[in-house]
C-alpha cells in the first residue's frame, strides 16, 4: 500500500516534510520529530504542526495509521526481530523481553469484559471461530481446548467467497470469537456485520487499543503483540487465551471435570490399540 498526501495544499516546508515521510515510510516508526525536523532541514515547530495539515494530532496518531494501513513490510519487521536478538544477545534475554507485552496485556485487561466473554462462551449453543494468518493456532487452540469441554465449536473459513458458507451456520445464541490483529479486513468487517444481524455475540480479540471495528463487537479484549515496526509476538495473545479457556472450563466444572475423567477412562481403555502420538 502507498503512502499519499493531498500536497497541493502544503505550505513548501510542509511539502519537504511530506516527500521525506514518503520516501523514508519504514524508518518513520524510530523517529521523533527532532529526526524528521533534521532530515527535512526544518524546524520541529514545523514538523509538529504538519500532523494537523494531514488530519492526525501527532506523531504518535501518525504512527498508529501507519500500523493501521500496514505500511511497514514485513521484511523490515523480521529485520528489527534480528536487530533485537543481536542487541540481546542470549535467546533467555530475548524471552524475558516478551514479558512486557504480557504486562501491557494484564494492564489493559478489564475484568468486567473478560468476564463478558467467559459468559457468552459458556452460554453459547455453538461457538464460532475465526482466526486467520498468524491467528490460526490460537484458534486451533481454542478450538481443541472447548471442544475437550463439550462445547459445539465450528472453526470458519480464512477469507474470500468461502466464508459466506460459514455464515449460514451462525445461529441466534451462537458466539463468534475473532482474532482481529494489525487492521480491519474485509473479512472481519463482514463478519461483525453479519453476526449482529444474526443475533450472535461476538468477541474481538486484537492489538489494536484504537479501532473502530472494537465497537463493532460485544465484547474487544486487547492484546499487545509489539510496536508497527517490531516484529509481532504471539505470546502474550497465547496467555490471554489460555486464561480464557481456564476461565470457561471454571464456569462449567462439572462438564469440564466428567469430560476428563472420561478422556482418562478411555485411554487406559484402548490405550494398548491407540498408543498416544510422540
Amino acid at each position: 500500500m502507498e503512502l499519499t498526501f493531498a500536497s497541493d495544499r502544503l505550505s513548501r516546508s510542509h511539502q519537504r516534510v511530506a516527500d521525506y515521510i514518503i520516501k523514508n515510510i519504514e524508518g518513520i516508526p524510530f523517529m521523533v520529530e527532532e529526526d524528521i525536523a533534521a532530515a527535512c532541514k526544518v524546524s520541529v515547530s514545523t514538523v509538529s504542526r504538519f500532523w494537523a495539515e494531514i488530519e492526525c494530532r501527532n506523531l504518535k496518531e501518525f504512527k498508529h495509521r501507519v500500523k493501521e494501513e500496514g505500511l511497514v513490510s514485513p521484511s523490515r519487521k523480521l529485520q528489527s526481530a534480528f536487530d533485537r536478538m543481536e542487541e540481546q544477545g542470549s535467546a533467555s534475554a530475548q524471552m524475558m523481553d516478551t514479558t512486557a507485552y504480557l504486562e501491557q496485556t494484564a494492564d489493559r485487561l478489564e475484568q468486567e469484559e473478560f468476564d463478558r466473554a467467559v459468559e457468552f462462551l459458556v452460554e453459547a449453543n455453538t461457538v464460532h471461530i475465526y482466526g486467520p494468518g498468524s491467528a490460526r493456532s490460537l484458534a486451533m487452540l481454542l478450538e481443541f481446548r472447548l471442544t475437550r469441554f463439550g462445547n459445539n465449536v465450528r472453526t470458519m473459513d480464512y477469507g474470500g467467497h468461502e466464508l459466506l458458507e460459514s455464515f449460514i451456520h451462525m445461529q441466534p445464541g451462537d458466539a463468534v470469537v475473532l482474532f482481529g490483529f494489525v487492521s480491519e479486513s474485509p473479512e472481519l468487517a463482514s463478519l461483525l456485520d453479519y453476526a449482529r444481524e444474526a443475533g450472535c455475540r461476538t468477541i474481538l480479540v486484537t492489538d489494536l487499543a484504537v479501532s473502530d471495528m472494537r465497537g463493532k463487537a460485544d465484547v474487544a479484549l486487547y492484546t499487545a503483540r509489539g510496536e508497527v515496526w517490531e516484529f509481532h509476538s504471539m505470546a502474550a495473545p497465547l496467555v490471554l487465551l489460555e486464561t480464557l479457556i481456564v476461565a470457561v472450563g471454571k464456569s462449567q466444572e462439572q462438564q469440564a471435570l466428567h469430560r476428563s475423567e472420561e478422556l482418562h477412562r478411555l485411554r487406559q481403555q484402548y490405550g494398548k490399540w491407540l498408543p498416544k502420538q510422540v
